[in-house]
Formats: structure tokens, C-alpha cells, sequence
């Protein structure tokens, strides 16, 4: 296991100075403005609150989600074959879990590896109190497809126009993943297609 140290020196202090300590966690990089300990987390939040508190600067995904992204395709593009197929180690996984919670910096370079960037990826997009597509528009897409034989351009465009009645920020975090998934499926097409990474990340995106 490995334990945050800040973690282990709360044990045995009072309210108090545990509330101090929990005020001076430092925000993630691009959340300058500071968050209060009730916004520190970054798992099993609203993905509109994640969003507001560990968003960058001009980019319309939760910095996590970015920076792991970023992580494995600058690094991964000689392992994609069986990446999405590995677990990353749970031990490792829940350490930068509780990391990203505290509010601490993590270097993914230097703290992580590829397997365990995808889990800690997927348990995001798990962890979401809603899903990144919301139930309510789940039963709509499903049926659609099962009214439908096949792909079709009347299906792409009914489908286009119910992701289109997405909340605009699950619209964004979606339009974000297809387009890595996508990238993935080009740069590994003997192994990776559509179908098979939606089969992967479509059980995390509806939960």
C-alpha cells in the first residue's frame, strides 16, 4: 500500500488543527483560485463540480482526465495493443486515488504507469454520481439501436441528435474520450476498433 503521509499525521490531531491542515491542500495546477476542503475531491463528484474546481484553463475537461490522457498517448503509443486489456495494480491505483483526493500535484511520469493511468481513468468515469451519458438519456440511445438493423445515416442522426441533449459538460467529456479513442483505434487498427474500445469504456460511460 502506499499511504499518503499527509494522510497518516491526521491521525491524532484535534478538530481543529485537522481542519487547518485540510484548508491548506493545495488545489491541482490550474485551479489557482483554491478550493475549500468540501471541494478538494475529485472522485465520486459531480462531474459539474469537478469540473469548476479542477478544470485548466481553457480546456473543457476535469484536469484528471486531461493530464492521464495526455500521459498515455505521448507514452503508450508502443503498448496500446494490450493496454485496455491490463488492470492497473489496485494498491497503486487507490494511492493516487487518495493523491488526486487531498488535492496533492501527482506526477503520472513519475508516480504512475500506463496500466494504472487507465484504471484510475476508468474509476473516474465510474465513480461519477451520473454517468457521463445520464440514465435518462440511456434508455432513449438503447432504444434507438435496437429499433434500427445496423448502421445507417437515420440512426447517425438520431443518435447525433440525442447526444446533442446531453448537459454541456458531459457533452464535452464525451466529445474528449471519442476523440481519444478514436486516435487510438487509428494508431493500432490491427488491434483496436470502435467496437472493440466501446465494448471496453462503454460499460464506464453508461455505468
Amino acid at each position: 500500500m502506499f499511504p499518503p503521509e499527509d494522510v497518516r499525521s491526521w491521525r491524532g490531531c484535534g478538530e481543529e488543527e485537522v481542519e487547518a491542515m485540510r484548508k491548506s491542500v493545495s488545489p491541482l495546477p490550474g485551479n489557482e483560485g483554491g478550493s475549500s476542503a468540501g471541494t478538494t475531491r475529485v472522485f465520486g463528484v459531480p462531474l459539474e463540480e469537478v469540473t469548476r474546481t479542477h478544470t485548466i484553463s481553457g480546456h473543457e475537461v476535469p484536469a484528471l482526465v486531461k493530464r492521464i490522457v495526455e500521459y498515455i498517448e505521448e507514452h503508450g503509443h508502443l503498448d496500446l495493443e494490450g493496454l485496455f486489456l491490463v488492470n492497473g495494480n489496485a494498491e497503486r491505483v487507490d494511492w493516487l486515488r487518495q493523491r488526486y483526493d487531498s488535492g496533492e500535484e501527482v506526477e503520472l511520469e513519475k508516480e504512475a504507469d500506463l496500466a494504472s493511468a487507465v484504471s484510475l481513468l476508468r474509476l473516474f468515469l465510474q465513480e461519477l454520481p451520473e454517468p457521463v451519458i445520464p440514465t435518462s438519456i440511456q434508455g432513449h440511445i438503447l432504444q434507438l439501436h435496437q429499433g434500427v438493423g445496423g448502421l445507417n445515416q437515420e440512426l447517425c442522426r438520431n443518435l447525433k441528435y440525442l447526444l446533442q441533449q446531453l448537459p454541456q459538460l458531459n457533452y464535452g467529456l464525451l466529445r474528449f474520450l471519442c476523440r481519444f479513442l478514436a486516435s487510438v483505434a487509428s494508431l493500432q487498427q490491427e488491434s483496436w476498433n470502435i467496437g472493440t474500445l466501446a465494448a471496453v469504456f462503454g460499460p464506464d460511460i453508461f455505468q
